[in-house]
């Protein structure tokens, strides 16, 4: 008999490292953070733990997997979850196959909702100008950045804890803040790194986007690191940036109704 139970996220550990490892590409930044403030659930079945699903604060289904001697009954389960649940919608990476199969099977519609890069060339397009510096932005530095649009943040809380994490460079020149690089860790124990940008609105459409990125992925590549990156469907502009320098998509974020 398959039962749900409700659990802490560290008690999924091995479940989750056999999950990752199931993955043909890197897990996606957007989906870790949604997994750690998450809602995380064990499927049992006669007290032995056989899989795990995970529902974002708002009630989205971002996380599901089985071990193998379960997918006989990925349907049954899956089915059962959904409406003990009351699950109505899922995001789901387009390589996570068993994931993406289930959510296939009952959905009622489904539209791409982001833009996954895990491919990209070593060309580095566009070295650092004469004149721009670097550094790690610093407790100090939050109320300035606090200041500029949402864009460069989520929330004050996401901000505290990327710079506290010193997760995000400043690009300067001449005293003023042209932008912000993000550097993040996506796993603790994988040299995967997502990267990603924000550009004061004083400075756009100067090229200072592409100079961003291709400096992060430059030093990922010295570093050897893996460099991945994401971006929302509808963000054109991210979109070009990335693939301006080098990084190249196969995938989508998927996101399914029920």
């Amino acid at each position: 008999m398959i039962e749900f139970k409700n659990v802490p996220l560290a008690s999924l550990r091995d479940l989750r490292e056999q999950y990752l490892a199931s993955l043909c590409y890197p897990q996606e930044l957007h989906c870790e953070w949604l997994v750690a403030k998450g809602t995380c659930v064990s499927i049992e079945t006669d007290g032995e733990r056989v899989g795990y699903f995970v529902c974002s604060e708002d009630g989205q289904l971002v996380e599901f997997y089985l071990l193998d001697n379960l997918l006989a009954r990925k349907e049954e389960i899956f089915g059962r979850m959904l409406g003990e649940f009351q699950i109505k919608d899922a995001f789901c990476k387009s390589f996570d196959d068993l994931f993406m199969t289930c959510c296939h099977t009952f959905c009622r519609s489904c539209k791409i909702g982001g833009i996954l890069f895990r491919f990209f060339t070593d060309e580095i397009v566009m070295p650092l100008p004469d004149g721009v510096t670097v550094r790690k932005a610093k407790e100090i530095d939050i109320p300035l950045l606090l200041t500029h649009d949402s864009d460069l943040y989520e929330s004050p809380e996401e901000l505290n804890y990327t710079v506290s994490n010193r997760m995000i460079l400043m690009y300067e020149k001449d005293g003023a803040l042209i932008g912000c690089g993000y550097l993040i860790r996506v796993l603790p124990d994988k040299d995967v790194f997502d990267v990603g940008m924000w550009v004061n609105p004083a400075f756009r459409r100067q090229g200072y986007a592409v100079m961003i990125i291709s400096h992060l992925k430059e030093m990922c590549l010295k570093a050897g690191y893996v460099p991945v990156a994401g971006c929302a469907a509808d963000n054109a502009a991210s979109r070009r940036t990335l693939e301006q320098c080098g990084f190249m998509t196969k995938h989508c974020a998927v996101v399914f109704e029920f």
